[in-house]
């Protein structure tokens, strides 16, 4: 078991603008310091840096790199947790709930369905045992 603690970075990967304000507000307002993220390169260049790491990423990421980013994340840092956010109104699309079946299929420690509390985000980004 890899203990997540403060020191452990919490790395965002969201491509929407308005859940990426809101989770960082919501995160920083918890002293919990995440790190924004420009692009999958700069993710797993800071990835490949630290033992253990909270990726929170969005569907719109995974849409637009591919589901493979999932697996990427798992290579770059094997203890990694990574918490995808989605948008409940993607759901009726069937490709999108294909790109969930896959991601969830590859292992991610939690998918959040919008909208989503701040206290499941704190929660689950939130130091504490994997």
């Amino acid at each position: 078991m890899i203990h997540h603690d403060k020191s452990s970075p919490i790395l965002l990967l969201i491509a929407d603008q308005q859940t990426r304000h809101n989770l960082f507000s919501l995160l920083t307002e918890n002293q919990l310091l995440p790190r924004l993220m420009g692009d999958q390169k700069e993710l797993l260049r800071e990835l490949k840096k630290t033992r253990c790491a909270t990726v929170l990423i969005d569907c719109g990421a995974v849409g637009g790199y591919g589901t493979g980013i999932i697996s990427k994340i798992k290579v770059a840092c094997q203890h990694s947790r990574i918490i995808v956010f989605c948008a409940k109104e993607h759901l009726p699309d069937s490709q999108h709930r294909e790109i969930i079946k896959e991601i969830l299929a590859i292992g991610v420690y939690a998918c959040v369905m919008a909208p989503y509390k701040g206290w499941e985000v704190i929660s689950l980004a939130g130091p504490g045992k994997k």
